[in-house]
């Protein structure tokens, strides 16, 4: 029964980050959540194991984003591994990590697409900022040291966060290239929202 459970839960998690990445909240519905892809499953799924495994639709909603964040900040530790750290030659480590983190996003859309959702909604502020708040604060203390120190790191990293996602965004919509030109652009408007705070700013080129 446990191992059915956790079939379920599973289920619906998935369920939940697909349904809301391509029509939001509106669309992830207790039936829609228990019904979509069921032809597909070897159980049977009703609307009543969301409230018995998660308590209720708005937990489940909160738990799918917190497999998100976790499966991004994971992304965004061994981006800051690979590139060393950020001490010396900041702003082309920056950049290196910057094409790890951009190719993560880019290359998981439909997650990415229900992340920025909840980020951007109600649920978020009401329920997870405080957990991703702490999740992502080792990475904040990480960058902390390029920063001169009355800068808020966490507000500057947040702002910076957010407009990466706004590309990508633009990105998926069709709106904006993925290419040799624009990443760098990108990079470089991203660089600049935080050029003013650094302690040894390279100008962006």
């Amino acid at each position: 029964m446990a191992a059915q459970h956790e079939k379920i839960r599973e289920a619906l998690v998935a369920n939940a980050i697909h349904l809301i990445a391509v029509g939001g909240f509106e669309k992830a519905t207790t039936r829609e959540l228990t019904h979509y892809g069921s032809d597909l499953l070897d159980f049977k799924m009703n609307e009543s194991y969301i409230y018995r495994l998660f308590g209720s639709k708005e937990d489940l909603y909160e738990k799918a984003f917190d497999r998100l964040d976790h499966e991004l900040f994971y992304a965004f530790r061994r981006g800051v591994e690979a590139v060393g750290g950020f001490e010396g030659e900041t702003k082309q480590r920056l950049y290196e990590f910057f094409l790890r983190a951009w190719g993560f996003i880019l290359g998981n859309e439909e997650r990415c697409r229900c992340y920025v959702r909840y980020y951007y909604s109600v649920y978020f502020k009401g329920n997870s900022l405080r957990a991703h708040r702490k999740l992502f604060k080792g990475i904040v203390s990480e960058m902390t040291p390029i920063f001169k120190e009355e800068a808020d790191v966490e507000a500057i990293l947040h702002s910076i966060f957010t407009a990466l996602f706004d590309f990508a965004i633009r990105v998926y919509n069709g709106d904006l290239r993925d290419d040799d030109i624009n990443r760098p652009h990108i990079f470089n408007v991203l660089y600049c929202m935080m050029m003013t705070y650094l302690k040894d700013p390279v100008k962006a080129s």
